[in-house]
């Protein structure tokens, strides 16, 4: 009888966890006419792996040149600029999709949210199954501090800061009853 937990208790967790795993899954799903629930959720979670194959090209393509012009600097100037230059051409690369819709400028913040979540769930995945390897856990957080964190703060807070902007300058939407006026 130590240690456990109620049943009852343990159930209804469980139920309103399931319940809502199900309202956020259902928002990708079609709608009676064929539209999906949420073109944004959809949209931006595609765009976001864009933005990790962009990310990743950069940095495999940039790192042996970046490492060749630094070979004499100190080591944190080499890693400051191997981990600088990929993340500030691919947040200018990733924010032209700003330029690129028109209507919803939500998209490429929420990009890089979903960016955020799946890299947080990756280093925490990681971390869990390497828990009693102290040097790997080490390595790991090394990485994500170099490759996986900049390119969120840089593109994450680019968006940001996109978006704020814009929502700050965006003209008031007129009442429905003054549009009907209009007509």
């Amino acid at each position: 009888m130590l240690g456990r937990s109620n049943p009852i208790k343990e159930q209804a967790y469980n139920e309103k966890i399931t319940k809502a795993a199900d309202s956020f899954w259902s928002a990708f799903q079609m709608t009676e006419n064929g539209k999906v629930k949420s073109t944004l959720m959809l949209y931006s979670f595609c765009l976001c792996w864009v933005y990790i194959a962009v990310y990743g090209a950069l940095f495999f393509f940039l790192l042996d040149p970046l490492n060749a012009l630094t070979a004499g600097l100190p080591v944190f100037a080499v890693n400051l600029v191997e981990a600088l230059v990929p993340t500030v051409i691919g947040a200018a690369i990733c924010g032209l999709t700003w330029f690129l819709s028109k209507t919803e400028k939500r998209l490429l913040p929420a990009s890089y949210l979903w960016l955020f979540l799946l890299m947080l769930a990756c280093l925490i995945t990681l971390l869990i199954y390497s828990k009693d390897e102290r040097e790997i856990q080490v390595m790991i957080l090394q990485v994500f501090g170099m490759f996986v964190l900049p390119p969120l703060v840089v593109g994450g807070g680019s968006s940001i800061f996109l978006y704020y902007r814009y929502w700050k300058n965006k003209p008031p939407v007129a009442p429905a009853a003054e549009l009907k006026k209009r007509q």
